[in-house]
């Protein structure tokens, strides 16, 4: 392997990790918005919900489980 082609994988390497951690920030600030959604009842007082709020909040459920499934390797992401 010739000197710059090693130098070019590295810097590639160094903006792909660059990248990715840019990506994590991301999703951590993401995380903590909807925390703060989920903590405030995703912005409806408990007094006024029906059932139209409750499929609102499975719709969220299920967007969020589909992402945990693939992280974590679940159900139809399985290895």
């Amino acid at each position: 392997m010739t000197k710059n082609l090693r130098k070019s994988i590295a810097v590639s390497k160094e903006q792909a990790l660059s990248t990715f951690m840019g990506q994590i920030g991301e999703i951590n600030e993401l995380l903590a918005e909807l925390q703060d959604f989920a903590d405030d009842h995703l912005g409806y007082s408990p007094e006024d919900v029906t059932w139209g709020h409750v499929g609102t909040a499975n719709y969220f459920l299920e967007r969020l489980n589909e992402l945990a499934d693939f992280a974590f390797k679940r159900g139809e992401h399985e290895n």
